[in-house]
């Protein structure tokens, strides 16, 4: 395969993954619509779950992880260290402006829009 055939191969392959993309985004509006549906319905009539043919919804409590605020850090810090909370702010500082980035290089491609 040459270098024109592997250059179109990729575009055509970004412009399929593009109208993939466009049609998951379509198709998980429409998911979240219904599971909000659901939920409330669900909630209203105090159920747990609904077993159908082929699988079974279920309401759960699902725990998230927040992110790490400066005020939490430095009452943890001040906390386990028992230290005064100026000494606590600094190490929180550090913390939060020590975050490390990785660059790399890609190749990116940019599909001309059709016009109808």
């Amino acid at each position: 395969m040459d270098i024109q055939e592997k250059l179109k191969l990729y575009m055509e392959l970004n412009k399929e993954i593009a109208e993939f993309r466009k049609k998951q985004r379509d198709q998980k509006k429409v998911l979240d619509q219904l599971e909000k549906e659901i939920f409330e319905y669900m909630s209203n009539n105090s159920m747990d779950s609904i077993s159908l043919k082929d699988g079974e919804i279920v309401l759960y409590d699902k725990k998230i992880r927040q992110s790490f605020k400066r005020p939490v850090i430095v009452e943890t810090l001040t906390e386990k260290l028992r230290c005064d909370e100026k000494k606590a702010e600094d190490i929180a500082e550090s913390i939060l402006n020590n975050k490390v980035y990785v660059v790399e290089k890609k190749i990116k491609v940019n599909i001309k829009k059709s016009k109808f």
